[in-house]
């Protein structure tokens, strides 16, 4: 809209804003720099940070059982490595394994951040067998305190193994392998510090080279430090540290200090001397396969600089095609730099209100990148459109640029806020900080590109005006008889088919999208690739113990001393074989499990006597066995978990087992002594979490369409017209997308589910600007829907195409990354960036033809000025040239 037509709040905006942006350019941009210089210094300080307590819906009534229950019968914040014989070698009654899996159990039970109640392996007192002798039972570790790896201790672990009921858990189904389990706190009780899950990957890392790398690496000081003398080894790592860069880094290390104690301190590399030796530690007869969440958060970290390459790779190639567009490397600059500037701004914000950058929003500054873009594109087309047409100068190009786009740019720039807001509606803490972080990014780009980029392009300089002319000239001529066929849109046969063809497609998706699963569909963890060593671990730890890597415990809660009572344990017994018979379901644990065995061998292991007794007095017996540390019971026993493992966490498998659980429980009675409740263990959060998705997703989606609804409609001078026409594309490419999500198998989850929003984003700007035009071709300067689609194209269409184009060939580079869910955003962007500009261009003048109407003292009036400007291309660019 022209600055001669705005009216009311619009017009005094843009009476107060042009005189501070253009005629006090010098003082705007010092201000700008002082602020740029503040936000890059802090943007500097911003970390990566991960927190497990963030994926979590807090609110949700399976997390609140989660957390009521996290220190009796532990959390899912779990360590598991598995050490495994290599083929051929035997099983892991060897006395180099057996050193091996007490050395790895012992570096977990020392892990800082890691619960030491909770580290169990079959090193550790609390693994113990169960036998019948002649007279009476006999206990005892499984791995006795006074193991020296013998042929007759080695036999005897092997019985002791057998006795315990561990094989499947503990110890591998073909006994060629054994799993230390370890439970890490997100605060350390101490200090109360958060746990840095980025160190503890490493470390985790460290333990796995320490037994499988035949080199050891020593850090050797070359001077005195505080208490350590030189010639000092004050850290061992089991790769080699040494790069390029390894004597300017700084490295904090943590080492034993003179009084025994272990501290932190920082070191520069040229400081050190690394020594390279033979590992005493090296066993060349094993694999050891690691997975846990800090394993999975160290290994997205470790793709961070990936990311960032991706991130250059992106800018390189928007400027590439800038340049092309443009005709100058220097102008094509001034967008890009812009929306680096938006970045910086937005990381810097972050930081100074004290947040981290969390590993599954470090795509949140790709994406405010390209709405960047998308702004910085229409702003430096239409002032090339100014100063090419109308041989304007940059700075009167500039002012005009603003004038026109201003108030359009600003409402897009609120919608994508509102859009973004929206997603605070889901209770997970991750989204939440996503949705801010995005919002901040948001408040930087109305800065950088509403404020400072008109002020840069005032300044571009146009060395050879008729050559830059000719370069505007010649690329409009080539798209002129495209703008020309699209605009056949405009005739009401022709948008009529176009529409219905747009309603048969859309009705389609909406049949296709009920399929759409909610949740992860894949085995593994979604973050990573298949083939990344991490799913390589988990697909190893599923196929050598009976139990897997997914665990749901659901807690049976009673009144005290209810172990002894018989119909609370035989419902928790006959839960436990419902589950098991359920697809999905590799084996369940309990303590009536556990009870029935030792009843059992009371009675010489005779198969008739596998069940529960219905004597109290029977039952204390079978109880005794099990102190409260090994996680079956509380320690008055008014609560008993079930461990129901499955086969994978594929949102299919959850689905089913939760179903399969609420089918029994309600069929309970009513007066039945004990009530299950629903659940911990890493299956019990992704099932609250898939809840929440599937709970709240409709919702956001409600929610963002309305307020972006609401922001056009109160911008275009309160006409459902407007609404009609810009918001219908998006909610139409929303439904599309989904469809192909459920023929791309991929689910809605936490990592994508602000995918539409971000999407919608960018979408949205679309639509804004061209129907800016349109309505003001049509309403303003009364010319007929075709010639005004046509000039509306020319105007603003090549941005839309190039926009759309740019952004989805720079996100698809995302398919290439070692993150599995940056692949599926990548695939999901590039789609929606196409399809919301394809969608726009068609049905927003198709719509506009039957509802868009001009003033009925204007209608029949008939404006030449398009025609003309369209033959002036032609004709200006032959006279300049």
């Amino acid at each position: 809209m022209h600055a001669d037509n705005l009216t009311g709040f619009s017009k005094w905006y843009v009476d107060v804003t042009v005189p501070l942006i253009f005629h006090k350019r010098g003082a705007l941009l010092s201000v700008l720099l002082l602020i740029t210089a503040a936000l890059a210094w802090q943007a500097s300080q911003l970390r990566l940070d991960a927190g497990f307590e963030k994926m979590l819906p807090l609110d949700h009534p399976y997390i609140q059982v989660f957390k009521q229950y996290e220190k009796e019968f532990g959390g899912a914040n779990l360590v598991l490595l598995a050490i495994k014989q290599n083929d051929d070698v035997g099983d892991i009654y060897q006395a180099d394994f057996m050193q091996t899996l007490r050395d790895a159990t012992d570096s977990i039970f020392f892990l800082p951040g890691m619960d030491r109640s909770r580290v169990s392996s079959i090193m550790t007192p609390d693994v113990r067998f169960l036998e019948v002798m002649e007279y009476g039972f006999r206990g005892g570790n499984v791995v006795p305190a006074d193991f020296q790896a013998t042929p007759d201790m080695l036999e005897q672990v092997r019985k002791n193994v057998a006795k315990a009921g561990i094989i499947g858990r503990l110890v591998s189904n073909d006994q060629t392998g054994a799993m230390i389990f370890g439970e890490l706190l997100e605060k350390d009780p101490i200090s109360g510090k958060k746990l840095d899950y980025f160190k503890t990957a490493d470390r985790i890392e460290a333990i796995r080279q320490r037994f499988i790398s035949p080199l050891r690496y020593e850090f050797v000081l070359k001077k005195n430090y505080e208490s350590l003398s030189a010639g000092s080894t004050i850290h061992v790592a089991y790769e080699d540290p040494r790069g390029a860069f390894f004597n300017w880094k700084n490295l904090e290390l943590r080492y034993q200090a003179a009084d025994d104690s272990f501290v932190t301190g920082s070191f520069k590399g040229s400081d050190l001397e690394i020594r390279e030796s033979a590992n005493p530690d090296y066993n060349p007869n094993i694999d050891i396969h690691v997975i846990g969440f800090a394993k999975i958060m160290g290994d997205v970290a470790n793709h961070a600089g990936e990311v960032v390459g991706y991130f250059a790779l992106t800018i390189f190639l928007v400027w590439i095609v800038l340049w092309l567009y443009t005709g100058s490397p220097v102008i094509s600059l001034l967008p890009l730099s812009c929306a680096l500037l938006a970045v910086v701004w937005e990381l810097g914000l972050l930081h100074l209100l004290g947040f981290g950058l969390d590993p599954f929003a470090i795509l949140v500054p790709f994406l405010v990148v390209a709405i960047s873009i998308s702004h910085g594109i229409q702003i430096t087309s239409f002032w090339l459109l100014e100063a090419a047409e109308k041989s304007l100068s940059s700075f009167d190009a500039s002012m005009s640029t603003y004038k026109r786009l201003v108030v359009p740019g600003i409402t897009a720039l609120i919608t994508n806020v509102v859009g973004f807001a929206t997603l605070m509606l889901i209770p997970v803490g991750i989204v939440q900080e996503m949705a801010i972080n995005a919002s901040l990014g948001l408040i930087a780009v109305v800065v950088c590109k509403k404020i400072l980029l008109p002020c840069l392009l005032s300044f571009a300089p146009i060395k050879d005006p008729k050559k830059f002319q000719a370069h505007q000239f010649r690329r409009d001529r080539m798209l002129a008889p495209i703008w020309r066929k699209a605009s056949y849109l405009t005739h009401k046969p022709v948008a009529l088919i176009a529409l219905l063809a747009v309603a048969a497609t859309w009705g389609w998706a909406e049949v296709v999208k009920k399929d759409l699963a909610i949740g992860e569909l894949h085995a593994g963890t979604p973050e990573l690739r298949p083939d990344s060593r991490y799913n390589k671990d988990t697909d190893a730890i599923v196929e050598n113990f009976a139990i897997g890597v997914d665990v749901l415990k659901i807690i049976g809660e009673s009144e005290a001393d209810s172990c002894i009572q018989h119909e609370v344990i035989d419902t928790i017994d006959r839960l436990s074989w419902h589950l098991q018979n359920t697809p999905g379901v590799q084996s369940t644990l309990s303590l009536p499990k556990m009870q029935k065995l030792v009843y059992n061998s009371y009675n010489e292991a005779n198969p008739k006597w596998n069940t529960l007794p219905r004597d109290s007095g029977a039952l204390v017996v079978t109880v005794q066995p099990f102190p409260s540390s090994t996680g079956l019971l509380n320690e008055d026993c008014s609560a008993i978990p079930l461990f129901v493992f499955t086969a994978d966490h594929k949102a299919t498998t959850i689905d089913e087992v939760i179903a399969s659980f609420h089918e029994f429980n309600d069929a309970l009675p009513p007066e039945s002594p004990i009530s299950f409740k629903l659940a911990t263990g890493n299956v019990g959060v992704m099932a609250a979490t898939n809840e929440v998705v599937r709970d709240t997703e409709p919702t956001v989606l409600f929610w963002l369409y309305l307020c972006i609804g609401f922001a056009v409609f109160l911008s275009f001078g309160r006409t459902l017209v407007s609404v009609i026409c810009i918001l219908t594309p998006l909610v139409a490419v929303s439904v599309i997308t989904y469809a192909v999500m459920v023929f791309l198998e991929i689910g809605v989850k936490v990592s994508n589910i602000a995918t539409v929003a971000f999407a919608a984003g960018v979408g949205v700007d679309y639509g804004i600007y061209i129907y800016s035009i349109l309505e003001e071709n049509v309403k303003q300067k009364g010319m007929a829907m075709r010639e005004a689609y046509e000039n509306t194209l020319h105007q603003t269409g090549k941005a839309v195409v190039f926009t759309a184009l740019a952004l989805a060939a720079s996100v698809a580079t995302w398919m290439m990354s070692g993150l599995q869910f940056q692949v599926d955003m990548g695939i999901l962007l590039t789609i929606m960036f196409v399809a919301n500009a394809v969608a726009a261009i068609i049905m927003l003048p198709a719509f506009a033809t039957f509802l868009l109407k001009a003033p009925k003292d204007q209608q029949g009036a008939q404006q030449t000025e398009p025609e003309v400007l369209a033959i002036d291309c032609t004709t200006l660019a032959n006279e300049k040239a």
